[in-house]
Formats: structure tokens, C-alpha cells, sequence
């Protein structure tokens, strides 16, 4: 009988054909779009695999989801990496961004040794190629987790009833250790559930895999006969702890160590030998440069650093010349330069380092230069001495007390005395315990980037005698330097606002109380001051207007002079009003140069004061975020808004760059905290059903508080395939109190004849409309587009 394996579009589907045929199986291969589940049931195959595939199983898996529901308790059912995510998604799970960057790497993995799982030892290793995975919080009740890694990512589910299992991995991969063991014992089941369930021994070829001898003792009979354990229906799902984005940082560091020494002539040991030669130049004393500072009458060091980007803002400034900013910091009085060189959340590199140092040795009192990363490996204290660091930041939270010991001893072989990172007192203990000479309080928590302004203050009775105490994150000016230095910081650590600043040299003075402080940017509570419950950010108080699935220069244009404030491009290749990325581009530089005439500027941007996310109310995070926006709009209208549906976080910021989205818009089942990861706005669309009630829908606003700068409240449409543009509306009267402390754009069946109504009513910051105002599907009417905008505007 036949094995039907549907192909996802998958490089890796033809490494499981290879496979399975050699196992013995009778393969039979099929495109996702070019089969029909008719001719799938005509096959009356013995068993399924779905293979791997790009993109989300929501969007880009043809057939295989209708394959697997319809076959589910008839046949086994295997599937791989998208075949896995079809599985999860299908019973009604979320599959959504894994937070790690794992594309041909490979990983240990646990598993519960049952299944396909039989007779596999702990501890293999699997490759893996995703950034998506199942979000553990959302396991349907019909699924259970059966391995898992180190990080605890779902690594593979089993169904509880039906003879359905998946894996997250690639087990047809050279690199992936048992791949051949695991089909076997797949490709024996007959049966499609578990109670009726038969191996056939007799269906498969022996097994030809290499086996690594020291797994071999774990498995009787060399890895070829052994008994297959079938998973209880009792069985409970391992509870998977998501990641903070500290330890995906971590995690990706680690894998960025790896790949540099595995470089030829840049492993510790030449290194080492580098150092040994005298290639490294010469360092100064960290702790006395800071005891010292630069003038007589400061009464704090500061450390100015170089930060292109981070993942709670995003890009800073993407631009930035690494070399000449330490220029400025030096000689407006820093006593030592931070230079992050982290790749991928922060947009720094070694060369900064190396750029920094050679400028900053022209100068005759040179400050000292710390290389600002996430240091998980001695290799990364010797890249540094190398570039010419005179210190590097050792973070205790994603280090052991063993590794801190380590790591503080081997720096300071180098001359180099580390700057200790805390941000809790469990972590002030231990860096205390331990010997660190300097000591920064973090007021950022890295697990979340939420600042609380308080930690340091709340820690510094903790640090005594000879030890520095220095305060990072969150200092924007001379008053919170004031009070970081009366609880006894003796430095600072000022980041984004130096490289935000009009002025840097004289804010440079301004935080070390050598000038008075000039207020050149607003605060936020003047923001909030100055707005009267929910802002209205242009001058004529009226709601604005976003018209959703543009898709032509033409209609770009006439949309934009018709008085639009947004103008939505989608990026959902299902909708009918999807425009690809080459033609998203040509209409934001038509749209660049319309703005360009209208407002004398290609690019203006209001800077103002962002609320820390930890503090904020809810009311005065969205009502701060809408204002920032609406004072944009004075100046650079319409915005682009880029909408996207379960796309990761690579792809959407790939396309924000490329094209030059002003905000992006999610409309699937995106986590919040996706927004971190984004360095534009973030529009969240909030899809209310007839069941919800106003108490639900203002949790999940406040769940995105500090997070996503605006929610989309829309219609949810359960059998629908398309996230908007149903043209169906919701019970408005559910947020009308809403609307009166935070504001909020509405979608969802709005059209000329119901949006003053809808305004009356609600409230809301803004309307989108798409459907409303079509010809049909996917094709504008410009005099429609006209009418609403002139309609909702009159309100």
C-alpha cells in the first residue's frame, strides 16, 4: 500500500522520501495545490506524512491541513516542521514566533520516549530549520507534548486519541541523529487509533543508521529490535516555560560564539596567541577612570554609549558612525564609552569596537572602553581585550555563580576589571559575594525591558566600601542623575537619550551638572497635560481616516489628496488586496514625494518622551503613543501602515526597511510582545466576536499595554479566511465607555451610510475601511474613498 506524502514546496521533502523508500515504504509525492482531497482518499494510502515547508501553516499549506483531518483516525499520520505546526494549528493551537534564530542548527532534545520516540535515547541531536513553533500556553486539549529542548520549545505533539504525531525537527536530516529510527518506528503503525494500534514489523526494511557509540549502550539489540512504547491516553503535556528576551539573546549569543570560532585562525587559541604576541593594545584602569572622571567638580563618571538599535525601541539610529559618536562623547567629558556589539537585536559589531579604540588613542586622556554584549563564553572577554577594550559587562543574570567566578578571574588576567550587571538584590548578593570591584544597577529587567526607574535607588544600600555603584538605563536627564548619585551611584550609563540628542555635547554637560538644564523635548506627563481625555491629534479635532488595501500608485495618490491619514498596504498573500513588496515600494516613493511637496521633508519625526512600559497607566501609554502619532501626522501625512498575518519578525522587518513603512499592523495571532521586536508602531488588531463583553475586551487592550502603541478593534469573522475586509460589523456598544480614556481605531463593515453613526457612537481615534469603499473585491472607488473620508471628518 501507498505512503502519501504531501510536499509543502520543502527542499528537505525529497530527504524524506529517501528515507522512507530506503526503509521500504511505496512513496507517492504531491504538491499541496496540486492534488485534491478526492484524489488523496482515491490513493487509499496505509499512512501520511506531511513534509516541511516556508511560511505559516495557516497560509502556506495547501491541502495538508484537509488531509489531516480527514484522514485522522483512519491511517497513521506523521508530520515534519510544517506538518508538525499544521497539527498544532489545525486542533486549535497558535502557532507563532519561536524567538530563536535556528536555521540548519542543531539541538539536544528530551523527549518522553514514547511513540515515534521509542527506543531513542536523551539527549540527541536534531536539526532544526524554523522560526515558528507551537505556543505551549495554547496546546489544544486533544494534543500532548512529547519532546522538547533545552530552551523548552515544542520539539514534537502526539495526539491522545488518533495515531497523529509530528515533529518540530528535521529528522531526515544528515546532522539529525535516530532520523531513520524515528520513520521506522512510524512507518510499522497500522491502525488510526492508538487502542486498535498493530506493529508490522514486517512493513520495513533493517535499519542502516549510524549510531554514535556512546549512545549505542543505551539501546538493547544496537538500535534495531527493540519493543515500541505507545503513548497513554492518560499522558499529561509537559508544561514549556516561554523565553524572556534575555535568554533568546543569550541563547543566540551562544550560537554566534560558536560560529566565530569555528572560523579558521579565530579560535581561542589564536586568540590567545595574538594576546601573547602583544597584538592587543595597552589598557587603562576602569574602576580608577570612573573614580577619576574628567573634571574636578563632577560629581558622577559617565559612561556615553553607542547603541544603534535595541529591542524595546528598535532602530535608534541605524546610521550611526560608531567612531565619530565616541568622538563626541569623549571630548564633551565621558569618562568611558559603551559600545554594544551585539548583531542582532542591538546592530553593533567588533569593528565598532576596534573604530572606537583607534579614534579614542588620538586623544591624550583617553576615556576607558567597554564592550557592552551579552558575554556567555571566555572567547567573547578575548575578542574584546583584542579590539581593545579596557572592560567588558558581565550580566549575572544569564551567568552561574561559576561562571561569573570564571569569567571576573580570566578578564582580570587580561587587565581588564569587568563592569557587573544587576538588576535584582538576589543578583547584588551574588555579584557582591563574588568580588566585583564595579557594580551597575540595571533599571532595564532584560527578561521583560521594562524599566523601573526606582531599582538602583533601591539597591544602593546594599553596596558598601570601595565598590563603584553605578546606575544603567533609563537616565534622560540632570534630575534623575540627581537621584541616582544621592543614593550613591558614582556613575551613569546614558544610552538612547545621547544618541537621540539635538545637542549631544551639551547634554553631555546638562547630565554632569556643568550647565543648567535646557528642556528641549517634552515629557510625558506635559504630553498628557496637554491632551483632554482621548487625543485628537490633528489641529481640526476630527476622527481620522485610514483606508486599508491600497494596492496602485494611482489610487495612492488620489487616497492621499482626498485627506486619508493612513494609507494600508497588505502584506497577506490570501486577500485580494495583497500588493507585493516591489509594488508596496513604488508606492510609498510616490508617496514620499507627494509628502515631500506638501511638507517641505521627506522624513520629519516628533521625538518625544516615551512612558516606561512598567510604569505607564493604560490610559496614558495609549494616549501618549496616539499623541506622538497624531504630531507626526502634522507633519507627514498620510502614514503607511504595513498589515501582516502571522508573519515572523524577520520577514516584517525586512519589509519595513525595504519598502519604508511609517507603522506596521497586526492582524493575526501575533503575541504582543512581538512589537518589541519592531522598530516602527505597532498597530494590534483586536478581533471582538458577539459573545465578548466589555469587561474582555478592555483586558486585552491592558494586555498590551507598554507594548503595541494601538489597537484595531475589528469584527471577528469566524468562517472567514481573510483577517479584515469581511465588511461586517460588531456590537459597537461595547466600547463606548472604552473610548472615553483610550483611544482606539475601529474597523469592521464601516461604510458611508453607518460611519457618522459609527463615530457618534463610539468615539474612536480613527476609522479604517476597506471593503466600504470598493468596487469590488480588491479594486478602490475613488469617489467612495472621497465620501467616507468627507463623512467621517464632519462628525
Amino acid at each position: 500500500m501507498t505512503t502519501l506524502l504531501i510536499d509543502n514546496y520543502d527542499s528537505f521533502t525529497y530527504n524524506i522520501y529517501q528515507y522512507l523508500c530506503q526503509l521500504g515504504a511505496k512513496v507517492e509525492v504531491y504538491r499541496n495545490d496540486k492534488i485534491t482531497l478526492e484524489e488523496c482518499i482515491k490513493l487509499n494510502p496505509r499512512n501520511v506524512v506531511i513534509s516541511p515547508g516556508p511560511g505559516h501553516p495557516d497560509n502556506s499549506s495547501g491541502i495538508s491541513k484537509d488531509v489531516i483531518k480527514h484522514f485522522e483516525g483512519k491511517v497513521p499520520i506523521f508530520g515534519v516542521c510544517l506538518g508538525e505546526q499544521c497539527m498544532y494549528s489545525l486542533y486549535g493551537g497558535t502557532v507563532t514566533y519561536t524567538g530563536e534564530i535556528v536555521h540548519g542548527k542543531t539541538s539536544p532534545l528530551t523527549h518522553d520516549g514514547k511513540g515515534v520516540f521509542s527506543g531513542i535515547p536523551q539527549g540527541i541531536e536534531v536539526t532544526r530549520y524554523h522560526s515558528l513553533s507551537g505556543d505551549p500556553d495554547t496546546l489544544p486539549e486533544c494534543l500532548e507534548i512529547t519532546s522538547w529542548t533545552d530552551s523548552r520549545k515544542v520539539m514534537g505533539i502526539r495526539h491522545k486519541k488518533y495515531v497523529i504525531e509530528g515533529v518540530q525537527f528535521h529528522p531526515e536530516s544528515i546532522a539529525s541523529e535516530y532520523g531513520k529510527t524515528l520513520l521506522a518506528n512510524f512507518l510499522k503503525w497500522e491502525g488510526g487509533t492508538w487502542d486498535t494500534l498493530k506493529i508490522r514489523e514486517d512493513l520495513i526494511n533493517p535499519i542502516n543508521e549510524h549510531i554514535p557509540r556512546s549512545l549505542r549502550s543505551n539501546i538493547s539489540g544496537g538500535g534495531q529490535n527493540y519493543q515500541i512504547t505507545l503513548p497513554s491516553t492518560s499522558s499529561k503535556p509537559t508544561e514549556v516555560k516561554q523565553q524572556s528576551i534575555l535568554e533568546r539573546i543569550a541563547e543566540q549569543r551562544r550560537i554566534d560564539v560558536a560560529n566565530a570560532k569555528a572560523i579558521p585562525g579565530r579560535s581561542s587559541y589564536h586568540l590567545e596567541k595574538c594576546i601573547a604576541l602583544g597584538l592587543a593594545p595597552p589598557t587603562i584602569n576602569f574602576a580608577e577612570r570612573l573614580k577619576r572622571g574628567t573634571h574636578p567638580n563632577d560629581d558622577v563618571a559617565l559612561m556615553a554609549e553607542v547603541k544603534r538599535a535595541s529591542p524595546s525601541k528598535g532602530n535608534i539610529d541605524i546610521t550611526a558612525h560608531s567612531a565619530a559618536q565616541a568622538l563626541v562623547y569623549a571630548k564633551g567629558g565621558a569618562s568611558a564609552i559603551s559600545v554594544l556589539t551585539e548583531p542582532t537585536w542591538f546592530k553593533g559589531n567588533l569593528n565598532d569596537l576596534r573604530d572606537v579604540r583607534q579614534v579614542l588613542d588620538q586623544l591624550p586622556d583617553r576615556p576607558a572602553i567597554l564592550r557592552k554584549d551579552f558575554i556567555v563564553d571566555k572567547y567573547q572577554i578575548l575578542e574584546a581585550r583584542l579590539c581593545g577594550a579596557d572592560t567588558v559587562l558581565l550580566i549575572v543574570a544569564i551567568l552561574t555563580d561559576e561562571q561569573l567566578k570564571e569569567f571576573m578571574a580570566f578578564a582580570r588576567t587580561l587587565s581588564m576589571e569587568p563592569l557587573v550587571e544587576v538588576n535584582k538584590a538576589s543578583e547584588m548578593e551574588r555579584a557582591i559575594k563574588l568580588g566585583a570591584k564595579v557594580i551597575g544597577v540595571n533599571n532595564r529587567n532584560l527578561h521583560t525591558f521594562n524599566v523601573d526607574p526606582k531599582t538602583t535607588t533601591n539597591l544602593a544600600n546594599m553596596v558598601s566600601g570601595d565598590i563603584i555603584l553605578a546606575a544603567l538605563s533609563g537616565i534622560n536627564s540632570r534630575d534623575d542623575v540627581d537621584n541616582y548619585v544621592n543614593a550613591g551611584a558614582r556613575a551613569i550609563l546614558v544610552g538612547e537619550a545621547l544618541m537621540r540628542a539635538d545637542n549631544t555635547d551639551h547634554f553631555i554637560k546638562e547630565l554632569l551638572g556643568r550647565v543648567p538644564p535646557t528642556k528641549v523635548k517634552k515629557t510625558v506627563d506635559e504630553i498628557i497635560e496637554e491632551t483632554s481625555g482621548v487625543p485628537r491629534p490633528l489641529k481640526d479635532n476630527h476622527t481620522l481616516v485610514k483606508i486599508c488595501g491600497i494596492s496602485n500608485v494611482e489610487d495612492a495618490i488620489a487616497t492621499a489628496k482626498a485627506g486619508a491619514d493612513f494609507i494600508g498596504l497588505v502584506f497577506f498573500k490570501k486577500s485580494p488586496r495583497y500588493v507585493t513588496p516591489e509594488k508596496a515600494k513604488e508606492i510609498v516613493i510616490a508617496l514620499n514625494h507627494y509628502r515631500e511637496e506638501k511638507y517641505g521633508a521627506s522624513s520629519l519625526t516628533v521625538e518625544c518622551q516615551m512612558p516606561y512600559p512598567g510604569d505607564a497607566s493604560l490610559s496614558s501609554w495609549f494616549n501618549t503613543t496616539s499623541k506622538i502619532i497624531g504630531l507626526t501626522l502634522e507633519k507627514r501625512k498620510p502614514l503607511v501602515v504595513g498589515l501582516f498575518v502571522n508573519e515572523t519578525y524577520e520577514y516584517i522587518n525586512s519589509i519595513v526597511r525595504d519598502v519604508g513603512l511609517d507603522i506596521v499592523q497586526l492582524h493575526g495571532q501575533e503575541p504582543l510582545e512581538l512589537a518589541r521586536m519592531i522598530p516602527v508602531p505597532v498597530l494590534k488588531a483586536l478581533s471582538i466576536g458577539p459573545t465578548d463583553t466589555e469587561k474582555e475586551v478592555i483586558e486585552n487592550i491592558r494586555k498590551g499595554n507598554g507594548l503595541n502603541s494601538m489597537f484595531l478593534l475589528d469584527t471577528k469573522v469566524v468562517r472567514s479566511d481573510l483577517p479584515g475586509g469581511n465588511g461586517v460589523t460588531f456590537n459597537w456598544e461595547l466600547v463606548r465607555e472604552v473610548s472615553k480614556t483610550i483611544p482606539f481605531m475601529v474597523a469592521g463593515g464601516l461604510d458611508s451610510n453607518n460611519v457618522k453613526e459609527a463615530i457618534e457612537m463610539m468615539h474612536p481615534w480613527a476609522v479604517d475601511v476597506s471593503s466600504g469603499v470598493e468596487k469590488a473585491k480588491g479594486v478602490k472607488d475613488l469617489e467612495k474613498i472621497k465620501q467616507f473620508i468627507n463623512d467621517a471628518k464632519s462628525v
